[in-house]
């Protein structure tokens, strides 16, 4: 597919001008060039998404403090450690927060997890994670190394309550010790190698997975002996610890591969402001706060997966993301429609979403109370709320055409809502619905089984209404006896209870009338004993209520369990949708891009998308291009002059590609990158021991371990924590080896000497954030920052740090003794330059492999029409830059 020149042209380089940007066929996905899609401008703003976006801005989201590594032998308080970057070395305290903290967990599920390694050089390590809160079991089998860092990885994320490992017996393994030294807050079990038995996983799989589930999985797990074990212990620990049981076929169960998904280490989700503002854990300025605008648990839950753990299949999970939000974009009325749906879909039973209930249908408790029969009632009621709005969503859904919504349109299909609605109307009252209010909620659970189904439930029932009655007419009679307006209230602790006036209470005669008394808010809230009388009376009756209906509910939820499959299909579908609406919200409201998903990363005008909501049209835009022959950024600039936000967008613009949204450029192009690490914060870690520059070098430990081809790394300022020639080398060293991985790099320093010892290294490219200094009148420097890349590393003539101390007013005697060392010091250098004949020839290789990149691009994406007067361009470039090179310029 061709591509205006225009555009490209503006992408590439000139190799004279300050622009950048270069082309690339090198690849580093395996999407195929030919069937990326072209990106599509968005349509300006509209009024009413603009005003839904004002309605609903609001997102639960935060920030913590923890680095990850990948040692074995660190304790806890080595990998959890505070990043917050501060204003001076000194007086700092150093806080340790786990990283449930880091990630905003807000949801209280019990998960347990069970751990399962083999004995080997490489060790093969089987995962399960099931949780209990909404009935779903995940099975994944990871090929890691030595020091487990794609096994920890993946327990971070998900957080478990309890963690399950196999009984260590006389041969010792390095897993289980580093487990309670980095989850010291979780508690570990080890069972006997009895509870980790494949047989017993297949067993548990064949009994209680989905039917049409069953045949996949087994398909998915053969070979995968570790996770099957692990899922075996983890049900065993389930039924001994927690007392449950699940019905069978009624367990939402998926093999998770290891290798679909984007790694995210700690200490990016932290630095990044993934989950969280690093300064605030209310402030909603985090990429999870940006992009949710979801309407549903369930959509709010997907969207923290999905930026947690992004996928790197294009053509299954991004090319029809990008497809389904572009549809919404610009079908506007689908979209209002949709929100409309999914906001009335936004019941919750307690504070649970709809999929925590589902998952009450299909657990079996062993032990019987009346607070659980109550809440199967809840969950039928919440259920017939969750069908009665999926049919609405159907309809919204109507005109959708892209794949994704069109499926999603079929899970909601009339035909299989109503076959379930049907077997819920049959035992419940048409006009039966969950309520908030406690009193509402215990009558619609005593009156939502239809009359006449069960003689002895309607008697219980009608005297139920009597003794209801009877209370009102004995708070009537206390009004009239004692001349007061006493309001008959109800909760689900005191049950009813009486609120009246201080002065209608003080009157009351004889005093000792009321009990349990309490002021609030300048009223009395009270009881009396004949009051709690007929509380307990009523109580009895609505057990005995409940008990009778509860039967009859059993009955019905055992019909449901036949569907508990589609119903679990059905909250993913609408937690999806609600996803995709909220992308489509906030890429319609802010103006963003569709990208292309292709060999390369190419961005035009693109800004950092917190920042670019805080700042608006006051935010400076920026480009950025990497490639295989241009991965390795080294980013210079004043202080303050916009290194590290330049740096972080970059990786936050990443993320969203991979999750399905669009991102804020006017063109964007991204490959697929499968791990992104960071090393940007300045803080010792006290309990370990260990100092900033300690906790610096273990960071970067990790990450050259663990950095390949498909990686992203984002380092600021890496060496600042000791002498500055030992930085220096430090930094120079660990950057050959970075340049070495292909990684994209993007390398933020002080050090003016690191960018020129690498400028004419293949694959590096020098950049810096321009800035404007001018001197006063007064001789005093104005330094102006610009906010702009320009290529190149900054000038050191510019003396921006003696220029700040100037501005602040520092003495004249400290500034002009500065300004003579760095003068002589300036001196040497020049007389120590060569210009070497090696140093020629390293600028000739540099020059002739641009030329090469810059022409292969033009191949696959110039336009004939254009294209000639591009070749007398680049040839004019050529030619005047070797030209230079020769004469020692």
């Amino acid at each position: 597919m061709d591509r205006p020149l225009g555009k490209l042209q503006s992408l590439m380089p000139s190799l004279t001008s300050s622009r950048y940007f270069t082309n690339s066929t090198t690849s580093r996905s395996d999407t195929p060039s030919s069937s990326r899609p072209r990106a599509v401008r968005r349509p300006q703003k509209s009024t009413a998404l603009s005003a839904v976006a004002s309605k609903r801005h609001r997102a639960t989201h935060s920030s913590a403090n923890s680095t990850s590594q990948s040692t074995p032998g660190w304790a806890q308080s080595d990998i959890l450690t505070s990043i917050s970057r501060p204003t001076t070395a000194s007086g700092r305290k150093s806080r340790t927060t786990n990283a449930s903290s880091v990630l905003g967990i807000g949801e209280a599920n019990t998960i347990v997890c069970a751990v399962c390694e083999a004995r080997g050089v490489s060790p093969s390590v089987g995962i399960a994670f099931v949780n209990t809160s909404i009935g779903e079991a995940v099975l994944s089998q990871i090929c890691d190394n030595q020091s487990y860092v794609k096994t920890l990885h993946k327990i971070r994320i998900n957080w478990p309550s309890r963690i399950v490992c196999l009984a260590q017996g006389t041969k010792s393994t390095s897993l289980t010790p580093l487990l309670r030294s980095m989850f010291a807050d979780i508690p570990i079990d080890e069972t006997d190698r009895s509870f980790w038995s494949e047989s017993n996983g297949l067993g548990y799989i064949d009994r209680l997975a989905f039917e049409s589930d069953i045949q996949p999985i087994q398909v998915a797990i053969q070979g995968k002996y570790y996770a099957v074990s692990a899922l075996a212990a983890a049900m065993s620990q389930i039924e001994h610890q927690f007392s449950i049981t699940f019905a069978p076929h009624s367990l939402r169960l998926r093999y998770q591969p290891s290798d679909d998904t984007m790694m995210i280490d700690i200490s990016a989700i932290q630095s990044l402001e993934i989950v969280q503002n690093s300064h605030s854990t209310k402030s909603k300025d985090s990429l999870y706060g940006l992009l949710n605008n979801c309407a549903t648990p369930m959509g709010n839950r997907m969207l923290r997966s999905n930026i947690l753990q992004p996928p790197t299949l294009y053509e299954s999970f991004m090319a029809p993301r990008y497809e389904a939000v572009e549809e919404l974009t610009v079908n506007q009325e689908m979209f209002l429609e949709i929100r409309k749906t999914t906001d009335q879909g936004n019941v919750l039973v307690n504070g649970t979403p709809p999929m925590a209930n589902l998952s009450q249908l299909i657990t079996i408790p062993v032990i019987s109370a009346i607070s659980q029969a109550e809440q199967q009632i809840n969950q039928v009621l919440m259920i017939k709320s969750f069908l009665e709005a999926a049919k609405e969503l159907h309809v919204a859904m109507n005109p959708a055409t892209a794949p994704l919504l069109v499926k999603i349109r079929e899970l909601c299909s009339f035909e299989k809502i109503a076959a379930m609605l049907q077997k819920i109307t049959l035992v419940l009252e048409s006009d039966v619905a969950y309520t908030k209010s406690a009193l509402d909620l215990r009558n619609q659970r005593t009156f939502a089984v239809r009359s006449g189904i069960s003689g002895v439930l309607d008697v219980s029932r009608q005297a139920y209404k009597e003794l209801t009655e009877e209370i009102h007419h004995y708070v009537e009679q206390i009004n009239e006896k004692y001349s007061v307006v006493a309001t008959l209230k109800f909760d689900n602790g005191r049950k009813y209870w009486l609120k009246l006036s201080i002065s209608d209470y003080n009157r009351v005669d004889p005093p000792g009338l009321f009990i349990n008394v309490a002021k609030k808010r300048g009223a009395i809230e009270c009881q009396t004993l004949d009051l709690v009388k007929l509380n307990m009376r009523l109580s009895d009756t609505s057990n005995e209520v409940v008990f009778r209906s509860d039967a009859i509910i059993e009955q019905l939820i055992a019909g449901l369990q036949a569907d508990a499959s589609h119903l679990f299909k059905m909250c993913e579908s609408v937690g999806l949708m609600d996803m995709l609406a909220s992308f489509a919200q906030i890429s319609t409201t802010r103006d963003y891009v569709r990208p292309d998903i292709t060999n390369r990363l190419a961005l035009k005008s693109a800004r950092h998308p917190i920042l670019d909501k805080i700042l608006a049209e006051q935010f400076v835009p920026n480009d950025y291009f990497a490639t295989e022959q241009h991965c390795f950024h080294i980013v210079t600039g004043f202080n303050m002059g916009g290194k590290s936000t330049y740096i972080r967008a970059i990786a936050l613009l990443q993320i969203m590609a991979q999750v399905g949204c669009f991102v804020p450029a006017e063109y964007a192009s991204f490959s697929v990158v499968h791990n992104i690490f960071t090393r940007i914060s300045l803080d010792d870690n006290i309990e370990a021991g260990l100092s900033s520059f300690s906790v610096e070098m273990r960071d970067m430990a990790f990450i050259l371990r663990n950095v390949d081809q498909q990686s992203m790394v984002i380092i600021d300022e890496l060496g600042r924590g000791t002498s500055t020639r030992d930085g220096l080398a430090i930094a120079i060293a660990m950057a050959e080896a970075l340049i070495q991985s292909k990684a994209f790099v993007w390398f933020a320093t002080h050090f003016l000497d690191l960018a020129r010892v690498l400028t004419n290294r293949p694959g590096v490219l020098n950049l810096h954030l321009a800035s404007d200094c001018a001197i006063s009148e007064d001789g005093v420097p104005h330094v102006t920052m610009l906010y702009k890349t320009e290529r190149g590393p900054e000038r050191e003539e510019q003396d921006y740090g003696i220029n700040l101390a100037k501005a602040i007013g520092l003495p004249q005697t400290i500034i002009r003794t500065a300004e003579e060392f760095v003068r002589a010091s300036r001196l040497r250098k020049e007389a120590n330059k060569q210009n070497s004949e090696a140093e020629r020839l390293q600028r000739r290789r540099q020059l002739i492999l641009g030329l090469h990149e810059a022409l292969k691009q033009a191949r696959v994406d110039g336009a004939e029409d254009a294209l000639p007067g591009y070749l007398k361009q680049l040839q004019h470039e050529f030619v005047t830059q070797m030209a230079a090179i020769e004469d020692g310029n």
